[in-house]
């Protein structure tokens, strides 16, 4: 460990090596490990835990190595899913009550607090001597992200997990390649390798992506069809895969016709979506969007459930 360690500090191309090798082996791996169940049993379904199955690379890999297997994966698979596990088990096993499938209660990630207008506007109140504040709608955003500013979005129940996923979202047009540039060293600080999920709706995976599949928590890395990568250059990998998620209107109304909304103006149905945050966790109550937008070059912070459009200046 300590020689690969040292190889590492030697040049960033060697840390790309390094990941690359290690990232190939996890592939070998989890294939000849689940290789022999498939086989033998035959299964539909592949429910996937544990933080491994958060390598989204190797998930959307499954997809070709098992063709016509659902595979899910929860959007807490690591160790602070426990608490939710723990809470279902005793719920159904413990004290006797029935589950319930599929529904969107039972599979929601937004299970933060719901912020009310009053506490919205009291954290405006706070900073009202850095920002400017209007009304604004979902088609004057989409105006404003159309013409390459970039949205920060707080509403409803933040998400659990790793990922941001509508509610505490920075959003942008995904048809621009400069984006990617611009959301990485303006508002991430981050490597310019770094990459940006695509939100698509749904029903429109099939016309995008080689394969037709539910990713709802951002958990698959899909290729593009031939072509269509080109339409949506800041959210490409570099070999022409995306961590998509897939929008649709059971889990979340707002973002769903909201891209649609987008999907209606440009004929993409697709927007780049990244975490809203700076190098710290995703911000949860109304002052931590205030102070993330501050401290970054996001253009807006929408507070969506309420029409409330934040600007940098002085009143």
């Amino acid at each position: 460990m300590e020689t690969l360690i040292e190889e590492a500090k030697k040049s960033e191309q060697n840390k790309f090596d390094i990941a690359a090798s290690l990232q190939l082996r996890t592939e070998i791996l989890i294939k000849d490990l689940l290789s022999p169940y498939i086989e033998k049993y035959k299964p539909k379904n592949l429910c996937l835990s544990g933080g491994v199955s958060l390598n989204c690379v190797s998930v959307g890999k499954m997809f070709d190595w098992f063709p016509n297997l659902n595979i899910f994966v929860d959007p807490i698979p690591y160790d602070a899913g426990l608490s939710l596990g723990s809470s279902r088990y005793l719920w159904h096993q413990i004290l006797g009550n029935p589950r319930i499938y599929n529904t969107p209660q039972n599979r929601s990630p937004y299970l933060g607090y719901t912020y009310s207008k009053e506490e919205v506007e009291e954290a405006l109140d706070e900073r009202s001597d850095e920002i400017e504040v209007t009304g604004a709608d979902d088609d004057y955003v989409i105006y404003k992200m159309i013409n390459k500013q970039i949205i920060s979005v707080f509403g409803g129940g933040s998400e659990s997990g790793r990922r941001a996923l509508g509610n505490r979202s920075i959003l942008a047009d995904p048809r621009h390649a400069e984006t990617k540039d611009i959301v990485n060293e303006k508002v991430k600080h981050r490597q310019w390798f770094r990459p940006f999920a695509p939100s698509v709706l749904r029903d429109y995976v099939k016309d995008w992506f080689v394969h037709d599949v539910d990713s709802p928590y951002m958990n698959v890395a899909m290729k593009f069809k031939d072509d269509m990568s080109e339409k949506v250059p800041a959210v490409v990998h570099f070999d022409d895969t995306a961590r998509l998620q897939t929008v649709s209107k059971e889990d979340n109304e707002w973002y769903y016709n909201f891209i649609d909304n987008f999907r209606s103006k440009t004929d993409v149905p697709i927007v780049l979506n990244t975490s809203f945050n700076d190098r710290e966790p995703i911000v949860e109550t109304p002052q931590h969007a205030l102070d993330c937008f501050l401290r970054t070059n996001i253009d807006y912070l929408y507070f969506r459930d309420y029409g409330i459009l934040v600007s940098k200046g002085v009143k």
